[in-house]
């Protein structure tokens, strides 16, 4: 019997992670003594003829830094030759956190933090990373200066915005989406209204049975969660190895559904989203369970609801079971003569229902439906290939086809 992982189901699976940062605003800097005066720029000449500028970026997954860059080559070459950890560079480069703009450092400690030299780019990374709505004011102090007024030294405040106050996230929909699922159901779908967190997504769903004990280890835990790119969408794959008949996980614990029986999928709300709140609330998906379904999806049993001529009626596509929700929007396509036709799809009637509105009015003629042959229905049987595979029986040509093409006229 071949390993759980040679199904293609899992390669059609795997998701990549996208990384987001956010924009800091930058109050409008002095170039004067930190202890007052009306400044205009974030540059300003600190001596040794340099032009130096103060900003604060963002680096790698979300880490701020402080920088001043344009230093004079005296100041870089005195500090380079210092230890990291002598007070020198502080005493040259240092940020402080304040409640407002009006607030002095005098008396006030700098950040803690470290420091780095670059070809004349200086920069602080504090140890704690800095937080909305509070003011930081770097300061930098040349080792030498032209004039006693420039001894002082290049400042400029920087604010994080406060976060926007808006709802809280939710789930607004799971698929499948039928409360009648097979034996044999391979994952869930789970959308959210706005981005969550990563590491912590199988510590808050469970599985109960209809007197609400929980499921012994239902589902698949990868070390990689499968997020789409907005982490909007979560996939919840079900144990293979408690689906496919065989298999030594189904024969000494069993399946994780059992036709006949009845189940909750329980989402709680300590879930955080990615900006480390709460759910709105639970949420539960109760469904019932039929006969495992192993017969691949056959695009020849499909029925088309032909639009007409001249019109922007869409194309029905109508299947005689549930197919999955996210593979059905981008495995069906409508060409013309080789070429796509643009519109836009829509997937309703729990997923036994696509459609397809053009952008542009429908022309008479030849056209065909592109089918991609990884499209799976609910048991994870895909085109041409059923998930419950006997390796001792021929597969049908089918399964080495990238696509298949049903084609149809508009009258």
């Amino acid at each position: 019997m071949p390993s759980i992982f040679d199904s293609r189901w899992f390669l059609v699976a795997l998701a990549f992670l996208a990384i987001t940062g956010c924009r800091a605003r930058t109050i409008p800097a002095t170039a004067t003594p930190a202890s007052g005066g009306a400044g205009a720029a974030e540059t300003g000449d600190v001596g040794g003829g340099s032009q130096a500028k103060l900003r604060m970026l963002i680096v790698g997954k979300g880490e701020h830094v402080f920088e001043v860059s344009g230093i004079a080559k005296t100041a870089a070459e005195e500090l380079a030759m210092r230890p990291k950890d002598d007070p020198a560079w502080q005493g040259r480069f240092a940020v402080y956190a304040l409640a407002d703009q009006k607030a002095s450092i005098e008396g006030r400690p700098a950040m803690a933090g470290s420091y780095s030299l670059d070809e004349g780019r200086l920069r602080f990374t504090p140890r704690y990373p800095p937080e909305p709505g509070v003011i930081y004011r770097a300061v930098y102090r040349p080792s030498e200066a032209a004039s006693k007024e420039q001894a002082a030294g290049l400042t400029a405040d920087f604010e994080i915005p406060a976060l926007r106050e808006t709802p809280p996230t939710e789930i607004t929909a799971v698929y499948p989406s039928r409360d009648k699922l097979p034996e044999n159901q391979l994952k869930f779908y789970l959308h959210f209204s706005a981005p969550m967190s990563r590491g912590e997504a199988y510590e808050h769903v469970r599985l109960l049975d209809a007197a609400g004990r929980p499921i012994e280890l239902p589902f698949l835990e990868l070390g990689e969660e499968l997020w789409d790119g907005d982490f909007r969408r979560f996939t919840l794959f079900f144990d293979p190895g408690r689906i496919k008949r065989g298999l030594k996980p189904r024969e000494e614990v069993g399946p994780a559904l059992e036709e006949g029986k009845h189940y909750t999928l329980v989402v709680d709300r300590a879930w955080r989203d990615a900006a480390g709140r709460p759910l709105a609330g639970e949420f539960r998906k109760s469904f019932d369970v039929g006969p495992p379904d192993d017969a691949p999806p056959d695009p020849a049993a499909w029925k088309l609801r032909l639009p007409a001529a001249d019109s922007r009626q869409p194309l029905r596509v109508e299947f005689p079971e549930s197919l999955d929700h996210a593979l059905l929007g981008r495995l069906l396509n409508v060409e013309r003569a080789g070429e796509a036709v643009p519109g836009e799809i829509s997937i309703v009637n729990d997923e036994m229902l696509w459609q397809f509105m053009p952008r542009d009015a429908w022309r008479a003629g030849s056209y065909q439906l592109v089918v991609g042959t990884a499209l799976e229905d609910l048991g994870g049987n895909s085109v041409g290939r059923p998930f419950e595979v006997d390796e001792l029986k021929p597969v049908t040509s089918d399964v080495a086809k990238e696509f298949v093409r049903v084609p149809f006229e508009v009258p």
